[in-house]
């Protein structure tokens, strides 16, 4: 007896220490130790996940409650799948140029540059074995045409991986040929330093935002604008009506918003892939839970705002309780409807997880759950992996004209279909049965042993009741 009250006392003098021990693992994959830069893989699997793949990486939201599965607490539980045993690549171009490389892969144009032309492909297995990553066309396959932001891809795409201006000479250094590794969430709204590392990875090399990109376009009309449509009539303050590149892309004035704050619209192709993109930062990098003590600029605290007036011209960090923020919300929660998800952003989500990074976009296999934590009514339904529709490749239609959000709905909230508020109604059945049980079971004692001044009380009641109910129904 002795012996087993001592393994108790035991257990419980050890269990803060196993708290402390998981704390510190949990850190690892949360802060700055995740960074750990991860090699290349030279085996490479084409294939994309199933349903049921889909569905088991975000199981762990089954067992939640609904308030937990909706609004800011759907980030907030989202935010420990997407960082679990997440991979990162240097993003230093100058030693590695792991990114660059990576989009031979990722940001392929799978139709002009096919799996066929790499060596090493295996048509049986749809992989690669033994790929060679390169920077020149030394290595069959390994300088493909590309699928990049900001190009008119109904004209002849002629972008490759290593589309840079020293690369591209052929083309008589033009722009439109030339890419960079565009940060779709601008490093300098809420992690960038200027004594930053070059070497260092984080949200910064994070390909889930960190795409290819015109370069052109990049530098002199996205820059770090906050995103929106543009108001084609307002001429700018230097007397030009709006800068226009390629298949639309535009910086102006927001139509949406109004004021003397520029956005930038991207081309219609590219709008729903920058939002789901932009989704995806919010729930990777956010501190709602306010547990994570590795916010920096690496790991920054990222939301997504309506106002325009928190952009920030020049960069800033975030920290634990002050957000980088961008916007505009309701403009990118249009885009996420104008623009549905297609082959390419289905193909490109499964190979970061089966190859890369080990995450995945839940805004490409659930667009809908954007809606849960920004839209209107998002308190009314929660996401349900198990049973929510994913995602299917769909053809982008271009819109006749800009599809502007409509004015917030002020309809009231209908609730989550309780009479009690976050109270399941069968809680409220029951209790009710109880009550009108013990009732019962009163009456029946009272009318059977009660004495006579019991039951005339009883019967008093009784009368008041019925004459109660008349009364009602007339």
């Amino acid at each position: 007896m002795k012996t087993r009250h001592t393994k108790y006392i035991s257990l419980i003098a050890i269990t803060p220490l196993l708290g402390a021990i998981l704390c510190l693992n949990q850190n690892k994959v949360n802060g700055v130790e995740a960074y750990d830069k991860s090699s290349l893989p030279t085996e490479i699997n084409l294939n994309d996940y199933s349903d049921n793949d889909i569905r088991s990486y975000y199981s762990n939201l089954n067992s939640l409650d609904n308030s937990e599965r909706t609004g800011t607490n759907l980030l907030k539980n989202l935010k420990p799948i997407l960082s679990h045993e997440q991979k990162y690549y240097s993003y230093d171009v100058s030693s590695g140029k792991d990114i660059w490389k990576m989009y031979e892969i990722t940001d392929r144009d799978w139709s002009k540059s096919p799996a066929s032309a790499i060596d090493g492909y295996n048509a049986a297995t749809n992989s690669i074995s033994g790929y060679k990553y390169g920077d020149s066309k030394t290595n069959k396959g390994s300088n493909p045409y590309i699928h990049a932001l900001y190009v008119n891809r109904s004209e002849n795409n002629k972008v490759h991986a290593w589309a840079t201006e020293e690369d591209n000479s052929s083309h008589g250094n033009n722009a439109m040929w030339c890419i960079d590794r565009e940060h779709i969430w601008p490093k300098s709204q809420g992690f960038e330093d200027s004594s930053e590392d070059p070497g260092t990875s984080g949200a910064r090399g994070d390909p889930m935002h960190l795409w290819a990109g015109d370069s052109y376009v990049n530098s002199a009309l996205h820059s770090n604008y906050f995103y929106g449509y543009v108001d084609k009539t307002k001429p700018y303050t230097d007397g030009k009506d709006k800068y226009t590149y390629a298949s639309g892309n535009l910086m102006g004035l927001s139509k949406t918003k109004g004021g003397s704050v520029s956005v930038f619209e991207p081309q219609d192709s590219d709008k729903g892939d920058i939002a789901r993109a932009v989704f995806y930062m919010v729930a990777r990098y956010n501190n709602i839970a306010g547990n994570d003590s590795t916010i920096e600029n690496d790991n920054p605290n990222l939301e997504l705002v309506s106002d325009l007036a928190e952009w920030h011209d020049t960069g800033y960090i975030s920290t634990s309780t002050t957000t980088g923020k961008l916007g505009i919300v309701e403009d990118l929660l249009a885009w996420n409807k104008l623009d549905p998800v297609d082959e390419y952003e289905l193909h490109r989500n499964n190979l970061l997880y089966g190859n890369f990074t080990n995450n995945r976009n839940p805004f490409i296999d659930f667009p809908e759950w954007a809606d849960l934590i920004w839209g209107a009514h998002k308190n009314v339904k929660f996401a349900a992996p198990n049973v929510d529709e994913i995602a299917r490749p769909q053809d982008f239609v271009p819109p006749a004209e800009d599809v502007v959000p409509p004015a917030e709905d002020t309809t009231p909230e209908k609730g989550d279909g309780n009479i009690i508020p976050g109270v399941p109604n069968v809680v409220l059945y029951i209790a009710a049965s109880v009550v009108a049980a013990i009732i019962i079971i009163v009456v029946v004692v009272i009318l059977l042993k009660g004495n006579k001044k019991q039951k005339k009380s009883l019967k008093k009641v009784a009368k008041k009741v019925v004459k109660s109910s008349s009364k009602k129904k007339k």
